[in-house]
């Protein structure tokens, strides 16, 4: 079985290149000839290439199908200009990745995204199967981006003869109108492997927030609660953020944090590599997100026995809920107001870490049945299975 993977991430830290290794490392062992297409040679390039994974990398930097961004004076004025030069490199990619793929002709094109639509133009040429992988609500996602030329013809290439579609959710599912759609599935991520399950009783006094520096990601209105909780208790522990963002927002979180006087309580750690240490260690992980897709770093921290308090909406409301159905009680403390977040780090503050390693456990219970990489590759290799039978049929 030959699969040619295309993926619009350029680092190996985001959470899609973590699922996109995860599969690539599982298939590879079950002898799957994978390949994949990468935008530029940087560190995700570098990984597969150590890891003896054969990379196209074509001549120009190809992008996502969506509008540019229009946030600034500069955006509006540079957006047509933008937009067409997206659309021509787009297509000289495409027509390069068709010579070049004619040869070796793979048996399914797997797009580890919903925006890039190079695969899809390839697979179509060459009439054979190709996946979008969904990871995002588009609009309402953390990078909030537009389909161009509209999210209905979007929807319409789902739904073509030699689409299928991988789900990372159901929500996901549901919002991209694909829940009774015969060949769409929902497929959780695998973020771990099953053994990678960790468990400390001893825990650093510090609450934990990572990711990207973004308005979806909520970590503003996570630094109002924390001010309030900071506010309400006499002994608070202090908030550690690992990430990072462009320099304008990441200056808003900086004033916001000096606006209440909290430069001594929160520490900005950039972005890390030992997430996962920082995961085990930490007395609570926060998930403020909005709109979380799946929630990668939600299963992060619980394969690292970490009590994750989270927003209960999106991706990490499905985890919650997924959880509460298999086990019958909750894996983790839900929160809808800011309210409700004070109380949760009053509590988590005032409680030993053993009042909560029921809950904890029960939520790497979860993880690891559910949200394991070896689970993930299963289902995508029995998926393209399916999809090669399909074939064979017409």
């Amino acid at each position: 079985m030959k699969i040619l993977f295309v993926s619009s991430s350029k680092y190996t830290h985001e959470g899609s290149s973590k699922a996109l290794i995860h599969i690539i490392n599982q298939l590879s062992k079950e002898g799957v000839d994978v390949k994949v297409v990468l935008p530029v040679k940087q560190s995700l390039y570098q990984y597969f290439e150590e890891q003896g994974i054969n990379c196209i990398v074509p001549s120009k930097y190809y992008r996502m199908s969506i509008y540019p961004w229009s946030k600034t004076i500069l955006d509006k004025i540079l957006f047509i200009p933008r937009l067409l030069g997206r659309w021509l490199v787009n297509n000289f990619v495409t027509l390069e990745l068709i010579k070049d793929i004619k040869q070796c002709k793979p048996d399914i094109i797997h797009t580890n995204d919903s925006g890039t639509a190079i695969g899809y133009y390839v697979a179509k040429y060459l009439k054979i199967p190709h996946i979008w992988h969904i990871r995002e609500y588009g609009a309402l996602d953390i990078n909030t981006f537009y389909y161009y030329p509209t999210f209905s013809h979007q929807l319409r290439r789902y739904k073509k003869n030699t689409s299928y579609t991988l789900c990372i959710t159901k929500d996901i599912q549901r919002y991209n109108k694909l829940t009774n759609w015969k060949n769409s599935k929902v497929l959780y991520d695998g973020v771990l492997p099953a053994s990678d399950v960790t468990y400390s009783p001893t825990k650093k006094p510090y609450f934990l927030f990572a990711g990207r520096f973004e308005p979806v990601k909520g970590i503003l209105p996570l630094i109002d609660a924390y001010a309030a909780y900071c506010q309400r208790h006499p002994t608070p522990l202090p908030l550690h953020i690992a990430g990072n963002g462009t320099e304008p927002y990441t200056k808003l979180l900086t004033d916001k944090i000096a606006s209440y006087h909290l430069e001594d309580n929160v520490t900005l750690l950039g972005m890390r590599s030992d997430i996962l240490s920082l995961y085990k260690e930490a007395k609570a992980f926060i998930v403020p997100s909005l709109f979380e897709g799946f929630g990668f770093i939600t299963a992060e921290a619980m394969f690292s026995g970490c009590l994750v308090i989270g927003n209960d909406t999106a991706g990490t409301k499905e985890q919650f809920d997924n959880g509460k159905e298999l086990t019958g009680e909750e894996i983790a403390l839900r929160y809808t107001t800011q309210e409700q977040l004070v109380q949760h780090l009053i509590d988590v503050t005032n409680n030993p870490i053993d009042y909560y390693e029921p809950m904890i456990l029960r939520g790497q219970s979860v993880v690891k049945q559910l949200y394991s990489s070896e689970e993930s590759a299963k289902q995508i290799y029995n998926f393209y299975q399916t999809i090669l039978n399909n074939q064979a049929k017409r």
